[in-house]
């Protein structure tokens, strides 16, 4: 059992008990972890003009980027929070971005139902020609893109797609490999929406690729074609080769409904004495948290799932600082070790997360008190095959 001591600084804590674990040397994220943070980086969104700016790229300062996402994904802002904050915003403007917000439920929906499925083609198999004698290194537009996630962990949704695009359909020997490395980097990495958004531009959930050539730089991030020296002899001047699809029948030999965990509080009539915090609900206003404010806490990093991830330093940091600023209002440990390890023999209150891990850990250890999962819209009992057909289906929870 390894205890951490929050008390150190992020790069003490990282080079004493992760740097074995993570793909990179310490490195601090542009978004910084905790609460507080949370709470300023809502107070201070304007999404004013978001429908026409919010796929600019560069310069960073004509970005319509609300930087909100790390803060979502991990619980310590709800999506339905910030469906709420964004009514006072003009039609358009609240219409897109709340349509962004949808679209991170509908990537935990499809998630919850296909979990791992989700490593591979989900609807179509794809076969597309491969373009040979691309030299990406020499490309200023993905040169850039890989050093800002490298350097910051953070991607506007735009560079996201390209990146997506380029790796998925141009170079398609390891589509996975590509992903799993934005995964490691991003600071509001999930196998939810990052994997769902790969599938969704190589065509893999729709049938239909989202194509990434020279003009959409030249649109958004022309200063990046200006200074590359392939401005002139581009190899992505036009769209990416001819793509086949073929319909694929997931087999799905479970009840859809059980996989959203409960809807109502489950209580086995054991008196919690601690409350389990997970990664995907690190808030204040986590329910099990909230409704058992004065057990202790416990917080736990998977040392063996942390071992294949090799996750980012950049990820660690936005933790730390997270849990950091919990254990100045709780009584918490940290440990990394085996969650399993930690929490047998103890009677815990936690929220259900829809992922494959907590399921895996609940189905050996039951809580004391499983308390529903946070939703912006309610759980569903169907498949959906796209977002468009989920979003006609859907009841929403606000």
């Amino acid at each position: 059992m390894s205890l951490i001591n929050l008390k150190s600084s992020n790069e003490e804590i990282i080079n004493s008990h992760f740097l074995d674990l993570c793909c990179d040397e310490y490195t601090e994220p542009l978004i910084r972890g905790g609460q507080s943070n949370a709470d300023l980086a809502l107070h201070n969104l304007d999404i004013s003009n978001y429908s026409k700016l919010r796929n600019n790229v560069y310069p960073k300062s004509k970005r319509g980027s609300s930087y909100l996402s790390a803060y979502i994904r991990h619980g310590l802002i709800d999506l339905k929070e910030v469906w709420k904050y964004v009514e006072r915003f003009k039609y358009e403007d609240k219409t897109k971005y709340r349509d962004e917000l949808l679209w991170q439920e509908f990537s935990r929906h499809l998630y919850a139902i296909v979990g791992k499925k989700s490593n591979n083609y989900l609807n179509y198999s794809i076969n597309s020609a491969h373009s040979k004698n691309i030299d990406t290194q020499k490309m200023n537009c993905i040169k850039t893109i890989k050093k800002e996630l490298e350097e910051t962990g953070y991607m506007v949704n735009q560079t996201r797609m390209w990146f997506a695009s380029h790796f998925s359909l141009r170079d398609r020997n390891d589509w996975n490999g590509y992903e799993n490395y934005m995964f490691k980097h991003l600071v509001d990495g999930s196998r939810f929406a990052n994997r769902l958004g790969w599938q969704w531009v190589m065509g893999g959930q729709t049938g239909k690729l989202y194509g990434f050539a020279q003009s959409q730089v030249k649109n958004r991030a022309p200063k990046l074609c200006q200074e590359c020296t392939l401005q002139y002899n581009c190899p992505i001047q036009t769209w990416p080769d001819e793509t086949i699809y073929q319909p694929i029948s997931q087999k799905l030999d479970f009840e859809i409904a059980e996989k959203f965990g409960p809807t109502n509080i489950i209580d086995s009539g054991e008196q919690p004495e601690v409350v389990w915090l997970t990664g995907e609900s690190l808030g204040d206003d986590d329910p099990a948290l909230k409704n058992n404010s004065e057990l202790p806490v416990v917080f736990v990093f998977d040392e063996l799932l942390l071992s294949k991830l090799k996750l980012s330093s950049k990820r660690i940091n936005f933790l730390l600082d997270t849990l950091r600023e919990i254990s100045h209002k709780k009584d918490l440990s940290v440990f990394i070790d085996d969650p399993k390890f930690i929490l047998k023999g103890q009677k815990f209150a936690v929220t259900y997360a829809c992922v494959p891990k907590y399921r895996d850990i609940t189905s050996l250890i039951k809580p004391a008190i499983e308390f529903p999962s946070r939703r912006l819209a309610e759980p569903i009992s169907f498949y959906p095959k796209s977002y468009s057909s989920w979003k006609k289906k859907i009841k929403l929870s606000v």
